[in-house]
């Protein structure tokens, strides 16, 4: 498996559908700086564009990691890190998106609000998916105001019982969606453990426990349990160096109006 894949070496994320836990994992990890990838010759396209984004951005996109989607044979999908602080996120994204998908030409729309800004805090490109291809982008949102932002977006799919879930004390959340010339697609929630938003978390933790207690009545604990088994029996085989951690669980809205869940866990590096 890791074959096909860039080498792992200090930390990857794996992403386990909860409603299949034997089927393939897709897998993120962080890129290396220039002089850090050995046997990446691959994906050099692709790492050279990155590099260009980056410099062009000059510090408002950051943190680059790759996503390759199981069973990693088609290029991979790039998440930034937004550092708005450090000047306009619209332009370095579009800027970005020429350099990683330069057979886009058209405009590249932003989401906009009336009230306070939104926190967008990560931008993704993933030149293998259709509504990528189409110009699409994914974004990353967090802040106090997203919620009411995403209900005049999304209104069908952020019910009064999902905003309940949202506000449950064991937890913590942000949003991702696709964005494009129509607006808000494939809108998902990340589900963090309490006071954990986009970090990691030992798996025996009691903030960990409390946050899969809550979400047992929208996923069997069987199928976490099997999904654990899973990147267990892999870390095992492939990485037996490095330790298991709990990310978080996305969940996202179906079109029967079902939800499918995904479990992402974190192997890294010991000491």
């Amino acid at each position: 498996m890791l074959r096909l894949t860039p080498p792992i070496t200090q930390v990857c994320l794996r992403e386990y559908r909860l409603d299949a836990p034997r089927a393939g994992a897709d897998l993120s990890l962080p890129l290396p700086k220039p002089g850090c990838r050995q046997h990446w010759q691959p994906w050099s396209d692709v790492c050279a564009a990155i590099d260009a984004a980056l410099r062009q951005a000059k510090g408002v996109l950051r943190e680059p990691w790759l996503e390759f989607d199981h069973p990693y044979t088609a290029p991979p999908g790039v998440f930034f890190r937004l550092d708005q602080r450090r000047g306009a996120a619209a332009n370095a994204v579009l800027k970005a998106r020429q350099h990683l998908m330069p057979t886009l030409t058209d405009p590249l729309p932003w989401p906009e609000t009336s009230g306070s800004p939104l926190a967008i805090s990560h931008c993704g490109f993933f030149p293998s998916r259709r509504r990528h291809q189409q110009g699409c982008i994914r974004l990353n949102l967090t802040g106090s105001n997203q919620w009411s932002w995403l209900r005049l977006q999304a209104p069908t799919v952020c019910t009064a019982e999902l905003q309940a879930l949202l506000e449950h004390s064991h937890l913590c959340w942000s949003a991702t969606f696709d964005w494009g010339a129509k607006g808000m697609e494939q809108l998902g929630f990340e589900l963090f453990p309490a006071g954990r938003l986009q970090r990691g978390s030992q798996l025996k933790e009691a903030r960990v426990q409390a946050l899969l207690h809550v979400l047992e009545p929208w996923c069997q604990r069987t199928a976490v349990d099997q999904c654990l088994q899973q990147h267990h029996n892999w870390h095992q085989d492939q990485l037996p160096h490095h330790r298991q951690s709990f990310s978080h669980i996305k969940l996202s809205p179906c079109n029967d109006g079902a939800w499918a869940m995904k479990l992402y866990l974190i192997s890294h590096a010991a000491g």
